[in-house]
Formats: C-alpha cells, sequence, structure tokens
C-alpha cells in the first residue's frame, strides 16, 4: 500500500483547483484593468490589447502546465491502484441483486442515508427527482437533530436537556439514561468552569454546580444514587481533581463526544430508527466482505464449481461487533430459521448449538437416541442439550 499512499499524497499535494481559481482572478483582473483603462483612454486601445495578448497567453500557459501537472499526478495514482489491486471487482457484483423493480427502494435507502447525514439539499433533490415518499416529518426531526448536536459541539447542553424533558416517558420505558447523562455533564462543565460563557465574568463554579445539582437532580436519586454520591464527593476534592479518585469522570477527553452519541442513538431509537444509517453500514460490510469473497469467487472459477445455496454467503464473513451486532437472535444452523421461546437454542455437550425442533428431528423424537452432531465427530443424546439464553 505504500506506493499507493505515495501517489495519493502527490495527487493531493498537486490537484489543489485553488491554484486554477488563483490565476483566472488574475487573468480577470488584467482584463478588467485593461478595460477601464481603454474605456478612459480610447487612444491607447491597440496597446491595451496587446498586453492583454501577452498576458493571457501568459496566464493560459500556466493554468495548462498546472493541468498537466494534475492530470499527470492522477494518472500516476490510478497505475498505482491497478498494479496494487489487479482483482477485477466487477466479478462480485451480482446484478440481480438490483432489478428494475426495486430501483425505487435503492433510491429511497440513498435519500434516507442523506437525510441521517444531515445532506438535506441533496436528499430534496433525489426525493423530487425520484417521486419518493418519505414524510417530511422525518427531514423536520433530523435537521432538529443536527441542530442540537450543533449546540453539543459548542458545549451548549440546554437544547439536548430540553428535548430530553419533552421525551422523558419514552426514554424512561427504553430504559435511557440520556437525560440523567446530560444533567451530570453540565454539573460537571459547571463545576470545572470559572468564567461565566454569557457574560465572561468570574463565577464561583462550586456553589453554581452545587445550586445546579440540588434544582436538578432530585428525580434521579433513587435510580442513580451510586453516580450522585460520586458527583457530590467531589466537591471534596475540588482543588485537585487531576489526582482525585473521580479524575475519570471529571476530566475525561470524550466526556462530549460520548453524550453526543448517546444522543444520536436515543434520538433515532425514537424515531424506529437504528442510530447508523443501514446504508453505510451495508457499504461497510461489503468493504469488509470483499477481498474474502473475491477470492472465493476466483477459486471457484478454477474449479468449476459453484455455490449452490441461495441467499447465503459460501464462506463465514467475521464482521466487529462493535459495529454489526443489533441484537440478540440465534439462526439454526440445520433448520435455517430464529428460534423462538417455542423453539428455543439448545447447545450440545461439545458446544454446539442448534434448535429444539432440530435437535428432536437428529433424534428421530427419541430423547434417550444418540446421534451425531452435524458439525463435528462427537455424539449426545437431546437430554444432555441444554437451553441457550442470550
Amino acid at each position: 500500500m505504500d506506493s499507493v499512499l505515495k501517489e495519493y499524497g502527490r495527487l493531493q499535494k498537486s490537484g489543489d483547483f485553488g491554484k486554477y481559481v488563483s490565476d483566472i482572478d488574475q487573468l480577470l483582473g488584467a482584463l478588467q484593468k485593461a478595460r477601464n483603462t481603454i474605456n478612459s483612454a480610447p487612444q491607447s486601445r491597440r496597446e491595451q490589447l496587446a498586453l492583454v495578448k501577452s498576458s493571457t497567453t501568459a496566464f493560459a500557459e500556466k493554468i495548462g502546465n498546472t493541468q498537466k501537472d494534475i492530470h499527470s499526478s492522477l494518472s500516476k495514482y490510478s497505475k498505482a491502484l491497478d498494479k496494487k489491486f489487479k482483482i477485477d471487482i466487477e466479478t462480485s457484483y451480482n446484478r440481480s441483486a438490483f432489478p428494475p423493480s426495486s430501483r425505487t427502494l435503492l433510491d429511497r435507502a440513498i435519500a434516507m442515508h442523506l437525510i441521517r447525514e444531515g445532506h438535506f439539499e441533496p436528499a430534496d433533490k433525489l426525493i423530487k427527482d425520484a417521486s419518493l415518499s418519505i414524510p417530511d416529518v422525518i427531514e423536520e426531526e433530523f435537521k432538529n437533530m443536527y441542530w442540537i448536536l450543533a449546540a453539543l459541539r459548542g458545549h451548549d447542553l440546554k437544547p439536548a436537556i430540553d428535548w430530553a424533558a419533552s421525551k422523558r416517558e419514552k426514554l424512561a420505558a427504553m430504559g435511557s439514561n440520556l437525560e440523567f447523562s446530560l444533567h451530570r455533564l453540565q454539573f460537571i462543565h459547571y463545576l470545572l468552569t470559572t468564567v461565566d460563557e454569557e457574560t465572561g465574568e468570574p463565577v464561583n463554579s462550586t456553589r453554581r454546580a452545587l445550586q445546579y445539582a440540588r434544582e436538578n437532580f432530585a428525580p434521579f436519586g433513587e435510580r442513580h444514587m451510586a453516580s450522585l454520591s460520586k458527583l457530590m464527593c467531589a466537591f471534596l476534592f475540588n482543588s485537585n481533581l487531576e489526582k482525585s479518585p473521580y479524575v475519570n469522570i471529571f476530566l475525561s477527553p470524550s466526556a462530549w463526544d460520548d453524550v453526543a452519541k448517546s444522543f444520536t442513538k436515543e434520538f433515532c431509537s425514537l424515531l424506529g430508527l437504528s442510530s447508523d444509517s443501514p446504508l453505510y453500514l451495508a457499504a461497510a460490510a461489503g468493504a469488509i466482505a470483499l477481498p474474502t469473497l473475491l477470492k472465493v469467487g476466483t477459486i471457484m472459477r478454477e474449479k468449476h464449481t459453484e455455490w449452490s445455496s441461495e441467499n447465503e454467503l459460501p464462506v463465514e464473513i467475521p464482521l466487529p461487533e462493535s459495529m454489526f451486532q443489533f441484537h440478540a437472535i440465534f439462526v439454526c444452523p440445520v433448520s435455517k430459521e430464529q428460534t423462538t421461546d417455542e423453539n428455543p437454542p439448545m447447545m450440545m455437550p461439545c458446544g454446539h448449538i442448534v434448535a429444539k425442533e432440530s435437535l428432536g428431528r437428529m433424534s428421530k423424537g427419541n430423547p434417550n437416541q444418540r446421534f451425531k452432531c452435524p458439525y463435528c465427530p462427537n455424539e449426545s443424546i437431546p437430554n444432555q442439550a441444554i437451553r441457550v439464553y442470550f
């Protein structure tokens, strides 16, 4: 990858179109100056046109050289990519995955992704051009979300706190701690800030934080008593928080980012949406799986074999749980069906797990019938299997 990164760095350096803008601005300035001179002194027309011609030629040559540098860097970067990535990724593209009938669904996914990312103008254009039916309220909600996030980036918690208070019952039903987290961060911010943000006047940070705690922490006493106790004990170390037992709470460098992520997650949850765009997750999963799938495809072509199972990958693709773990479900590897309370997952002594119904079919309904595990040589009986809870 070193050669690719090297050429990419060169492309970034030479591909600055600001050079074009600067050169063209200078050329326009020279033309305007010549025009003004001719208007004020018509007798200098021939002389000014000669100057314009020479300066235009010089600027054109300069712009041409800049363009050559960009094209040269782009060409070298493309060659470096082709040399590094020799496999044609077109071989992994399944054209039947997006038939013409699904075009509207694909357009909608793209439009929703743009809305979720805060790109409202191109989203509106796509919705109009593709005649999509996406309720205006969704875009308005996300505009509100980004307004609140902008305030959070400016260390202004009030819009987020007001929103959380207005959704208190719904957030409580979800088991969310967002409202308390926002109030806790505001308390910490007050305790660490010795100057009023609005007036610039010095303030008694301890008194202000204590007053805020009295006014806002009472509703959270029963559920968050342990956290509140730590916040109150921090007053004892206010002059030396760096060496206190609470340094991780009060001087956390990621505190504002963490609360912004938590706010985004809860905001999307109340809309019935995931915190990450499904289109982004699909693209990320595809990028992770692509090298393995290309390799498998090459092997299959060489051996003249095909993968026969529909809607199933030929190999297992491990994906990072931090991004791709959504909810606790288990799909039986034998029946290919999700387990339920009536058909729960059962773990055999060898450690492999199948659905209860699959266990019954393998043992032919006899609880004492020995059978071989479909994934290893070990044998067991249904009575030895235990239920698994996710």
